[in-house]
């Protein structure tokens, strides 16, 4: 069942609908977003009391940490490692540590990592933070989960900030994140996507390097539309 939440094992309809989301989501949300995150914002979620720095990807803002933050809390991670590729603000590193899971939260922003640090004291939970591009400055090490919000709108990111929006605009993101998820293979491996992204393109670059995405779960959002929940699996 490859790229699929309708079932249909195909694309989801809409792809006219999609672009038009993508144009509004650059046109308005994204500027939006960067104009409410300009000085810290407090923000609160499943128990957890968080600050959210300027220039870091606010977890609240859109459903797809939502959608994250729900399935991991239906799973056993007591004692399992789990990494969290893009940590932000360190919601999702943060929950999973609270289960019982030995995690390492890396970003390739210092914003973030220092975001998640703070977050981390706050609530009183230990973590392994790592400033790192995808896997490049992770030491060798397996691990059970492998969690991934990633950017994926198509533009060249400029600072800090925009790599929590930006993928680039040949996808290089993605290119990388599948190239390195080779040595991964044998993680449970959980992306985040949404039906304004281009959801062919990244199926490609997963197919080329030997992976599908299986649809697992979806949440829609009269804000930022419908969220799709992937496990990236090997194709064999």
């Amino acid at each position: 069942m490859e790229i699929q939440a309708t079932g249909t094992g195909r694309i989801p309809d809409g792809i006219t609908m999609r672009r038009v989301l993508k144009r509004l989501a650059g046109i308005v949300l994204i500027p939006f977003t960067r104009w409410y995150l300009s000085k810290e914002r407090p923000y609160n979620k499943a128990g957890l009391q968080l600050r959210v720095l300027p220039g870091v990807f606010h977890p609240g803002l859109f459903s797809s940490t939502t959608l994250l933050l729900e399935f991991l809390d239906e799973q056993d991670l007591k004692d399992n490692t789990l990494l969290e590729l893009g940590c932000g603000t360190g919601l999702l590193s943060i929950a999973a540590a609270r289960k019982g899971a030995r995690v390492t939260a890396s970003d390739i922003n210092p914003a973030a990592i220092e975001n998640t640090r703070i977050n981390a004291d706050e609530n009183n939970v230990h973590l392994e933070m790592v400033i790192s591009d995808l896997f490049t400055d992770l030491p060798s090490s397996s691990f059970d989960w492998i969690l991934i919000n990633p950017p994926y709108y198509a533009k060249k990111p400029v600072n800090d900030a925009d790599l929590a929006w930006y993928c680039g605009e040949n996808f290089e993101y993605f290119e990388k994140l599948f190239t390195q998820l080779k040595f991964y293979r044998d993680s449970k491996i959980i992306m985040v996507l949404t039906l304004e992204c281009d959801l062919q393109r990244i199926q490609a670059i997963a197919d080329k390097n030997g992976f599908r995405l299986e649809g697992i779960r979806e949440k829609k959002s009269l804000f930022d539309g419908k969220n799709l929940l992937y496990q990236i699996r090997p194709k064999n």
